[in-house]
């Protein structure tokens, strides 16, 4: 089970300051909720869904239920194989062992469930997307505030990972780093 917390670092250049995190604090404690200012344009949105005491976090809609398998030939695209032409697909089939059939064929439950628990459910891209960009500067001793927790593999049987926020200020604060990014991505509740 990998766990990893991480916090915003107040001044570093960020507009994350103490002074912001004072007013932010003192508006989420009037309203119990988060004080999220909505980026300029919005191309992408990551929801937090409420999970016992803690909201867990979703780049695009939440989906609980895991889709039907893609062929297995999309998921190979998926991890960067190039298959457009007969000369691709018949040298990957030369190499792997496999048939032409067997690349248009729905991958098997087990390895379809584990490749959308790790990379393509909702909560696993918003792990990745997160994880991707620089918002947790390294290095620094000054103050940090808020915490968001990165779970990845919480049992030997999963390859889940999923992002945790467990009060209103630090998803005021996530959404203050994004737009100082510029990566036009809105906090928003799921209801």
């Amino acid at each position: 089970m990998s766990l990893t917390r991480r916090s915003f670092l107040l001044g570093a250049g960020t507009i994350i300051t103490a002074s912001f995190v004072k007013e932010v604090a003192t508006a989420v404690a009037d309203t119990r909720s988060p004080w999220l200012i909505k980026p300029p344009e919005a191309a992408k949105a990551i929801y937090y869904e409420p999970v016992e005491d803690h909201w867990r976090l979703h780049l695009g809609q939440p989906a609980f239920e895991i889709p039907k398998p893609q062929l297995l030939i999309d998921n190979l695209r998926w991890h960067g194989h190039l298959l457009d032409t007969q000369e691709q697909i018949d040298a990957l089939c030369d190499e792997e062992g496999w048939t032409e059939e067997e690349l248009f064929q729905p991958m098997d439950g087990y390895s379809w469930e584990d490749q959308w628990e790790h990379n393509l459910s909702p909560e696993a891209q918003a792990y990745t997307f997160l994880q991707k960009h620089d918002l947790f500067p390294a290095g620094g001793k000054g103050r940090r505030e808020g915490q968001v927790i990165f779970e990845s593999f919480p049992n030997p049987m999963s390859s889940a990972r999923w992002v945790e926020v467990y009060d209103p200020l630090s998803l005021s604060l996530l959404q203050a780093r994004m737009n100082e990014l510029s990566l036009n991505t809105e906090v928003r509740a799921y209801d």
